[in-house]
């Protein structure tokens, strides 16, 4: 009998029958050599489960078609399901808009998302199995994640009640800048939208190159946005060549493919070596029988470029796979922690927010004050006790705004220090695993060019063209060819 999750207990945070275990903050998560991706499950037996999305199902038509995912729960990889969900591809983007806020100044695994307006598309075995992917990684990406833990979004997005998690949805239907929801400083609509109206001349302000009223660790702030610019900088230099080395394959194989074709279609139009020749022909013919021992034949040489243009094929996905996708996701990593600057930077804007609210307050205080000092009037003293309660009301939100502040600033600095030390780790492996992939393919290929050589390249093989006899050919190139 399957299991169920309890939506008020920590998920990942233990196995069946195990009490609680935080995950550390630090080190970062180690990365499998195989995808360049944080391992989901630890060695050593720990408390990390294992998270799989699998089994799309299309439900509706036309407009109101969507595609849900089955996402299982294990103790491990192999071992029987725990617990099972379904998710729409919406819902993996309410969790991450959820997590950024509930989480501010975390570094959220960016969910790639690709528009698709067209019914088609969006229903396309390769979207829908493309947002599978993303959506795995995205998931397991989160589970490890020092920061996340205890986040109630991950709660309610794994809870087998139906009801919960539309409830959570609807409690939260959207990433709002909403204000202090405990401080009173906006209780009334009219005190909302003139915190709005604040809110938009400050950030007025800072688009015209204004500086905010910051903490004492703006200096270490700007650094990090110094380290993230120049580190985009490079990487999409280093993408960009990266990238251009990959798909030489497989424009290699493309054009080898072709010459092959050509070189096949001649042989075709004309082959002496197939020609039946009698004892006066060879006597005829002996230069042409000396160039023959000699060269391959085009056949031959074209069963040589199919085998080329198979071996750039599969070293181009195999480039793919270890080199080109691992570098999108070091910018998809980038854009991440950019998003989480920006929250920090959200905060530090409601900060300065109510310390301009404090400034408004206090000016209209002082008028009233000296309004009431030269004309006592019984309302003007009630507006400046009710002022008072505002200005005082501000105060409080000022000092919240600023504790916010300062706690989400030192989750971002604990972020970026894992963030350098994974970037640091993925470009290693990268570029490790790109030469590891130029070794085994340049030996594959160094040995069909050798077939092109006499006596193969100077082995020895008298007679043989790379080891091969000129009339042996590879049955699978001849039909690439065809």
């Amino acid at each position: 009998m399957m299991s169920t999750i309890d939506p008020n207990a920590e998920l990942f945070d233990q196995q069946i029958g195990q009490s609680p275990k935080k995950p550390p903050s630090s080190p970062p998560p180690a990365l499998d050599e195989t995808n360049n991706s944080p391992a989901t499950e630890s060695s050593g037996g720990g408390g990390t489960l294992h998270l799989s999305v699998t089994d799309p199902q299309q439900i509706g038509e036309g407009r109101n078609a969507h595609t849900f995912y089955r996402i299982d729960v294990r103790p491990n990889q192999y071992a029987d399901t725990i617990a099972s969900v379904r998710r729409r591809y919406s819902d993996f983007r309410w969790l991450f808009q959820r997590l950024h806020d509930e989480r501010p100044g975390a570094i959220i695994p960016i969910i790639p998302h690709t528009k698709a307006f067209q019914i088609e598309k969006r229903l396309s075995e390769e979207l829908i199995e493309e947002r599978r992917v993303s959506c795995e990684t995205f998931l397991r990406r989160v589970q490890i994640h020092p920061e996340l833990e205890g986040a109630p979004s991950i709660s309610a997005f794994f809870s087998p009640d139906a009801e919960v998690f539309e409830q959570a949805k609807k409690d939260h239907p959207e990433t709002t800048e909403g204000l202090l929801s405990e401080d009173g400083a906006a209780s009334t609509a009219k005190e909302k939208v003139k915190h709005f109206f604040v809110k938009a001349g400050i950030k007025a302000k800072v688009a015209r190159g204004h500086d905010l009223e910051e903490t004492p660790d703006a200096a270490q702030v700007f650094e990090v946005e110094q380290y993230l610019s120049t580190l985009e900088t490079h990487v999409k230099g280093l993408a960009k060549a990266t990238l251009y080395l990959v798909d030489v394959s497989k424009e290699t194989s493309t054009n080898m493919h072709e010459l092959g074709q050509s070189l096949f279609g001649l042989h075709q139009t004309y082959d002496p070596d197939a020609a039946t020749s009698d004892d006066e022909n060879d006597n005829n013919n002996n230069v042409n029988s000396t160039a023959k021992s000699k060269n391959p034949s085009l056949k031959t040489i074209s069963n040589i470029f199919a085998s080329l243009s198979a071996i750039n094929k599969v070293k181009y996905d195999d480039n793919y796979a270890k080199v080109s996708k691992p570098i999108h996701d070091i910018q998809d990593n980038i854009k991440a922690a950019r998003l989480a600057l920006k929250r920090r930077k959200d905060h530090a804007i409601t900060y300065n927010t109510f310390l301009q609210q404090i400034k408004n307050r206090q000016g209209a205080l002082e008028k009233l004050n000296h309004k009431n000092a030269t004309s006592p009037q019984p309302t003007t003293e009630n507006q400046i006790v009710n002022t008072q309660q505002l200005l005082d009301e501000s105060n409080k939100a000022a000092k919240l705004a600023l504790a916010a502040l300062e706690k989400v600033t030192q989750r971002v600095f604990r972020e970026m220090d894992r963030f350098k030390h994974d970037v640091d780790a993925q470009l290693r492996l990268l570029y490790v695993n790109h030469a590891r992939v130029q070794v085994d393919y340049s030996r594959q290929l160094e040995f069909e060019w050798n077939k092109l050589l006499p006596n193969g390249g100077g082995d020895g093989m008298n007679g043989r063209v790379g080891g091969v006899d000129d009339g042996v050919l590879s049955k699978e190139a001849e039909m690439l060819m065809i």
